[in-house]
This record gives C-alpha cells, sequence and structure tokens, in this order.
C-alpha cells in the first residue's frame, strides 16, 4: 500500500504530471482518437468496422500498456480488445470479473497489492476507502479538461453530481461513468386479466386501482407484487404516488430530509397494509423472487418496474413476446403512472450519473497511461464510431437497426450476440453501455435508443424522482451507518405490509432510523446540500 500523501507534494505533483502530458501530447500530436463526425451508421456497414483513425500505422508514438479490470466475462484477444489495441496503440491486459463476484474480487486484487491501472468502481464509499489507503491516482480536473474535455462538459452540464461520487478529501479520484437516467421505467398491466375481471380502462390512480384490485381478486388474480427485498424498488410507484421515494435524499421546506422517514410514506404504507389485508398483494413480495414468471403466469396484474422494451414483438426477450409464447391471448399494456390522493405521481431514477472509472496509485508516476486512459474513455463516450464499436459491435455482425432502415426503432443484436453471454465475450457490454467508459453522451444514448422508443420514455415515464446527489449513500458516514439502516427500512416495510406491526410502528422506526446514524446522515447531507448550492 502506498501512504497517503501530504497535499503540498500532491499539488506539486499534479502541476508536473501536467507540465509532463503537455509536452507529450505535443510530441504525438494531441495523441486524441478524433471523432469520426459522418459515422452515423445509416446506410452504411461503415460503423464500428474496426477501421482505426487514431494512432496510425508507424506513429512514433511508444505503445502503452495498461491493465483493466472490467465486469463481465470477456474471451481472452476479443474482437473489442483488438479494435482498441489498433486504434489507441495500446497493449491490454484485461482482468473480466463476472458481476456477481466484481467487488469481492476487487477488494481482494487491491488488498494484496494487484492494483489494475484502470477499473470501475461501483460504490463511493468504496472509492473513499481505496483513495485513504492510497490506492488510487488523484485525477486532478485540470487534467480532465485537458485529455478528456467533452466528457467533463457533458459531466458539468448533465451529470453534475457525478463528481460527488470521484470527489473525496477536496481532490478527484477518477471518472464518473454516465447513466440514462432522464426517465423512470413505466409500469405495465395486464390487460387481458383486467378484462377477465371486468374492468375495461387501465387504471390511472390509487383509487381506480383499489377498484380494479378488487375486482382481480375475485377471479383468483393478485393486483400486485413487487421486489420486497429491495431497498429502494420496494413498491416504488406506489411511494410516487403518495410524493416521496424512500431512501432517497430529498429537499423539503427547505431542509434536507430522507424520504424513508416522511410522513407520506406512512401513508403510503398505510395504503399498502389495507391492500394486503384484502388479498390484493401477492404474499411471497417479501423475497422479491420470480417476479417475471408470476408475471407471465397470471399470479398478479400491476407490474410496478417494467421495461420501455417490454411491448416489442419483435424482441424475443421481451415481456409481450414471452407472453404470447405461453398464452397466445395475453395481452400487456404501458399505464400512466398511478397518481395519489394529491395528485402526486412519480418512479425511482438513479440519476444521469452511474459508477466510476478509477486508476491505480502506479499512474500517478505513469503520466503516459493515465493519459492514454482519459482518452479511451474521452471516445468511449464522445466518439460515435468509438461508442457505437463498444457498446453493441460491428453493424451486420452484432448489430442492426431494429426496423431495417433507421435509428427511429433504436437497434437490436444479431443472434448469436443477441445472449448477452455471448455478446459479452466479444467484449460489447451491450445495453448501450461500454466496459472501457459506459454509456455514451446524452445525444448519443438516445440516437441509437431510437426515436420511438423515446417517445414511450417520455409518455410512460417522464416523472423520475431521483435523490439530490444521485446516490443517497454518498455522504462521509454512509459506510459506517447505511448498511444497517438499508436493512432496518427493508424490514420495517414488509412487517407494515404484512400486518406484523401496526402502521403506527412508523414512529418507532422513525426514532430507531435517527439513532442508528440516520439524523447524524441528515446532517452531513444538509452540510453537503448548503455547500453546493
Amino acid at each position: 500500500m502506498r501512504r497517503k500523501k501530504g497535499l503540498g507534494r500532491t499539488i506539486t505533483s499534479a502541476m508536473a504530471l501536467l507540465v509532463l502530458m503537455a509536452v507529450l501530447a505535443a510530441c504525438s500530436g494531441g495523441g486524441n482518437a478524433p471523432s469520426n463526425e459522418g459515422a452515423t451508421g445509416e446506410g452504411s456497414n461503415s460503423v464500428g468496422n474496426g477501421a482505426s483513425d487514431g494512432a496510425a500505422e508507424g506513429s512514433s508514438e511508444e505503445r502503452v500498456q495498461l491493465s483493466w479490470m472490467v465486469n463481465g466475462v470477456v474471451l481472452e484477444d476479443s474482437s473489442t480488445e483488438q479494435f482498441l489495441e489498433e486504434r489507441f496503440n495500446v497493449d491490454l491486459e484485461i482482468t473480466a470479473v463476472p458481476y456477481a463476484d466484481y467487488v469481492q474480487r476487487q477488494q481482494i486484487m487491491m488488498t494484496t497489492g494487484k492494483v489494475p491501472d484502470v477499473m470501475i468502481v461501483m460504490d463511493p464509499n468504496e472509492l473513499k476507502k481505496y483513495a485513504d489507503q492510497g490506492l488510487l491516482a488523484e485525477v486532478p480536473m485540470e487534467m480532465i479538461e485537458q485529455y478528456a474535455p467533452r466528457t467533463k462538459a457533458e459531466f458539468d452540464n448533465n451529470a453534475p453530481q457525478g463528481w460527488y461520487y470521484t470527489g473525496h478529501n477536496g481532490q478527484n479520484y477518477g471518472v464518473p461513468t454516465l447513466y440514462g437516467g432522464k426517465f423512470t421505467t413505466p409500469v405495465s398491466w395486464r390487460m387481458d386479466l383486467l378484462e377477465q375481471a371486468g374492468v375495461t380502462e387501465v387504471p390511472e390512480t390509487i383509487e381506480e386501482m383499489d377498484t380494479a384490485f378488487a375486482a382481480l381478486k375475485d377471479i383468483g388474480v393478485y393486483g400486485t407484487s413487487t421486489n420486497g427485498n429491495s431497498d429502494y424498488a420496494m413498491f416504488q410507484k406506489i411511494f410516487g404516488a403518495y410524493g416521496v421515494m424512500p431512501i432517497q435524499w430529498m429537499v423539503k421546506d427547505g431542509q434536507v430530509v430522507n424520504g424513508a422517514v416522511q410522513p407520506e410514506a406512512k401513508e403510503a404504507l398505510a395504503k399498502l397494509a389495507d391492500w394486503y389485508s384484502k388479498g390484493y398483494i401477492d404474499p411471497e413480495f417479501v423475497t422479491g423472487k420470480d417476479l417475471g414468471p408470476k408475471y407471465l403466469d397470471g399470479v398478479y396484474a400491476f407490474g410496478d418496474n417494467a421495461s420501455v422494451h417490454s411491448l416489442d414483438e419483435s424482441n424475443p426477450n421481451s415481456t409481450i413476446s414471452a407472453l404470447k409464447a405461453i398464452n397466445p391471448e395475453g395481452e400487456v399494456v404501458f399505464g400512466t403512472l398511478p397518481k395519489g390522493p394529491n395528485g402526486d405521481s412519480g418512479g425511482w431514477s438513479w440519476g444521469t450519473a452511474a459508477n466510476m472509472i478509477v486508476f491505480g496509485a502506479q499512474l500517478e508516476d505513469q503520466p503516459e497511461k493515465l493519459q492514454k486512459a482519459l482518452e479511451i474513455i474521452e471516445a468511449n463516450i464522445n466518439d460515435e464510431e468509438v461508442y457505437v464499436r463498444l457498446s453493441y459491435g460491428v453493424q451486420g455482425t452484432h448489430w442492426d437497426f431494429a426496423n431495417g432502415t433507421d435509428l427511429s426503432d433504436g437497434v437490436k443484436q444479431l443472434p448469436p450476440y443477441d445472449d448477452s453471454a455471448r455478446l459479452q465475450e466479444e467484449g460489447i457490454y451491450g445495453s448501450a453501455n461500454s466496459y472501457f467508459g459506459g454509456k455514451g453522451n446524452f445525444e448519443l444514448f438516445y440516437k441509437y435508443y431510437g426515436e420511438n422508443i423515446l417517445k414511450i420514455s417520455e409518455q410512460y415515464a417522464s416523472n423520475p424522482v431521483a435523490d439530490i446527489f444521485g446516490k443517497p449513500d454518498i455522504l462521509p458516514s454512509a459506510g459506517q451507518y447505511w448498511g444497517d439502516l438499508k436493512k432496518l427500512k427493508i424490514e420495517t416495510y414488509a412487517k407494515i405490509v404484512r400486518g406484523d406491526e401496526p402502521v403506527d410502528y412508523f414512529d418507532r422506526f422513525v426514532e430507531q432510523w435517527n439513532q442508528m446514524g440516520g439524523e447524524q446522515l441528515r446532517k452531513e447531507a444538509q452540510e453537503l446540500y448548503d455547500s453546493n448550492n
């Protein structure tokens, strides 16, 4: 492990590093891979075809070696790895770890001194811990401005909370990644079940849901279920109808508070407890298991966390395709987000920033590697050819237009690469994402998202509720308290919904929350909010 440097040495090192990088940039012509302005992919197979216009053959730039840790299953020497190595004049040593094992494997590598040059860190608190242990390279904002200027501008303008994630003790330790969190997820209804129950209109309010659920019960169908084992997803659209989103930090009457302990959450829990007592909620909601199969089998009718692709019959993995395969008469429709007694509605959103790309402390002594990594990230996020190649693959091989002609319906992965495991073996993350920089800027992301899919989001998922900091566990003491608070919330909410405890038990929960660190985090949230506003 490396000891934490003093501030004076850090500033001096950063200035020296910038000077050295300026010299390197002058020698290499800047080193930035130029964007392919005309590479729209429309009517051409040129997008993502592997052609390199970055470090040209015969370039005098010395080849850089980078070790890069990714969360997936990537075959050694994949086509994507070859593309990057050619494009950026780099040799990559990729450590690929399946998502389920990624965090634990990363922790082991960090504690045993096998720190990758570049890696994704999922949790801001992990970043802070690694930074305190001297395992991460500081990345001054001036350096990002120089070598990834479009990326910095994108975050400054569209996802500024991302800098909360990479900042620690007044210093910056990485580059955030983007997340398409301008929308929430839509809700869906089994329209065929509603009609069997005599309900001909899709419910739009909590009151109308009461009526529909009662009718569904008469035909042996639960009204709804949810992931009751989730700290954030449990009945999220119902809480949104009451104007609150539990575990998110929000501003109320000028003060920062947490949605989990607000009176509006108690109101929502009272309604959910009433539904449960009447037999409207699947009793197994607490497990969060088999939600998809149960929905297809007609166990419940209202899905509170659907996908914008749920009704795409051209997609064999969509909800409607899966339903039609087992029940040709089945029908799924989107519904508006349910409105509560005061006209509120909303659904969970993670905001517009996602994870963090960080760099091993050894890169502070190897500025050419840090520069090269920033170049790759900059191109991934902003260069259309690179973004498409890393997120979708090669047109005609890995992907094509969903409608066969243009991007109005977005893109689709082609067999056998419609299997995410097979796609990832090629080094292509899929889902408009990449192992080497995350999602593209919002202009690119929504271009390939598809105009028609965007319209669905705008119509059915356009009231997202995001934490004011993006991630609710961003606060200094979150590592000490947040895990226990989430567990307390999950268990208490489930007890109240099931009737194991009365609704007024919520007041005892608020006391416990505050005593277990909730009040300390609230103070820190207020301080952080005030310092940035």
